[in-house]
This record gives C-alpha cells, sequence and structure tokens, in this order.
C-alpha cells in the first residue's frame, strides 16, 4: 500500500539513547510509534469509503519493538481494502458480491433490479476496472508533519534524558 518516510531531526539522539540507554530510548520509540500509528488509523477510517462499514471498521494499527528497532503498522484484514487504496484492473467481478453495495449505496430495493443493476456495475468494472480513492495514502499525507512533530518531540526526549535529566 502506502509507506510513511521522515526525515527527522534529532537522529543522533536516538543512536546515542540506542547505545546509552537502550531501555528507556526503545519505551520512548514504541509510544512515539503507538501515537503515529494511532493517528494514521483515525484518519485512514475516517477516509474509507463507508457502504457498509466493515472495511472501515477493519482498520487497525499496532507498534512493536524488536532486536532491529521500532515498527508501526496500520493495515486492513479485509481483503476490499487493497482494491479501495489502489483500485483495479478491468475484470468481471461475482455480480452476487456487488449486490449488496447495490443496496447500500445506490439505495435501490427492488429484488430483481437489484440484480440488474449489479450486472450494470460489474460490467462496467469489466471494461474499466475501478479506480485507486487511497484512503491509506491520503491519511499518511494528512497525518506526516503531526507523526514528525511526536519523533522529533521524542527525540528531545530521550537526548533530554541522556543529559541527566531522567532517570
Amino acid at each position: 500500500m502506502s509507506g510513511l518516510h521522515l526525515t527527522l531531526f534529532g537522529l543522533d539522539a536516538f543512536t546515542r539513547g540506542l547505545h546509552q540507554a537502550p531501555e528507556v530510548t526503545r519505551q520512548e520509540l514504541l509510544a512515539t510509534m503507538t501515537q503515529g500509528t494511532l493517528l494514521v488509523e483515525r484518519e485512514a477510517k475516517e477516509r474509507m469509503p463507508k457502504h457498509t462499514g466493515m472495511t472501515a471498521a477493519s482498520i487497525s494499527s499496532d507498534a512493536f519493538s524488536t532486536p532491529v528497532g521500532v515498527i508501526g503498522t496500520v493495515g486492513s484484514s479485509q481483503p476490499s481494502a487493497t482494491f479501495v487504496e489502489l483500485g483495479t484492473k478491468p475484470h468481471m467481478p461475482p455480480v452476487a458480491a456487488l449486490e449488496p453495495w447495490v443496496k447500500a449505496v445506490l439505495g435501490v430495493r427492488e429484488p430483481k433490479e437489484i440484480k440488474s443493476v449489479a450486472f450494470l456495475v460489474a460490467r462496467k468494472i469489466a471494461r474499466k476496472g475501478t479506480k485507486a480513492q487511497r484512503p491509506f495514502g491520503e491519511a499518511i499525507a494528512a497525518t506526516e508533519s503531526q507523526v514528525l512533530r511526536l519523533f522529533e518531540d521524542c527525540a528531545g526526549r530521550v537526548a533530554g534524558h541522556l543529559a541527566g535529566g531522567g532517570q
């Protein structure tokens, strides 16, 4: 999907912290990564189209510490999230799979009409595919400066600890 790569002031504080106070530095980084991933998660949920709400509800985040660093992820367990994010090439989707969408989004109520409209939507997807909507990419772009600020503040806390301001 999308990735967030930051250029960060204070990187030297993290490097020194990982050598001089590794536990404190990892705790600070993990707490900061958790905050950052929660920000991106919230934005991605808000930006995900909510036809049934299942895909938006499936978005979650996690942050964890490994021997090589602290890692944060934001993603969805629903395969449809990938299709919404990246769009699709032309293909013929199963008509039955589109019927709930036709009811929820287009407001069609008559059973025969639902099947007919779902077929027409499937045929259009077969010709043109679907457009990328980029809720994750937009969420990352919208939160990038906030996440950067979180990590810069984290670097300041680590530097303060190394200077004797923390226990």
